[in-house]
């Protein structure tokens, strides 16, 4: 079965650091040009790290990308990167400013995405109005970090959900060990 771009998007939002915010088309400008998957590194400790992502499945869609295309995606990120299925484009097929990652939804989570060219860095132009408010839109799909840290709470209530049907099983109370479920 062929990987489609939704399967690579899917990997991509999968394995993406929970700590970053990210989004799936994107669009940078006047809505002409989207990016496929692009994220954002929320502190300043990290340079505010931007990278974009252009999903590519068949090797014709490759061959119809030109820099122009991906101009707006470059000027607002650090790197970067085309998305495709293993084996889709050698490493010498690369533009200079790009880079090249292998999705194989089908692999285990950690080993899902490969970096096969490293995409270089540069410095990013600061973002334009027309991006900000695409943000605010959340043209498309838009994960914060406020995501995470609910994921991590609903992770916390669970985990105490299940001590204190185990303390019950046992006979005990879990209020005597400080486990108070509202």
């Amino acid at each position: 079965m062929a990987v489609t771009a939704d399967d690579i998007l899917r990997a991509l939002a999968e394995t993406c650091d929970r700590s970053m915010i990210w989004a799936s088309e994107l669009a940078l400008s006047s809505g002409a040009r989207r990016c496929d998957f692009w994220t954002l590194a929320p502190c300043q400790s990290k340079g505010y790290a931007a990278t974009a992502y252009e999903i590519k499945v068949s090797r014709a869609d490759f061959r119809r990308d030109t820099p122009a295309k991906q101009r707006e995606a470059r000027l607002f990120s650090d790197r970067f990167y085309y998305a495709t299925p293993p084996g889709l484009l050698k490493p010498d097929e690369v533009p200079d400013w790009a880079g090249l990652i292998e999705v194989d939804p089908e692999a285990e989570q950690f080993k899902r995405r490969r970096i096969i060219v490293q995409a270089p860095l540069r410095d990013k132009d600061a973002p334009s109005w027309e991006l900000i408010v695409s943000l605010l839109r959340c043209s498309g799909t838009i994960e914060r970090d406020s995501d995470m840290i609910r994921e991590q709470r609903n992770a916390y209530r669970r985990m105490l959900t299940v001590a204190a049907d185990r303390l019950k099983a046992d006979g005990k109370s879990p209020w005597d060990f400080g486990i108070h479920l509202s």
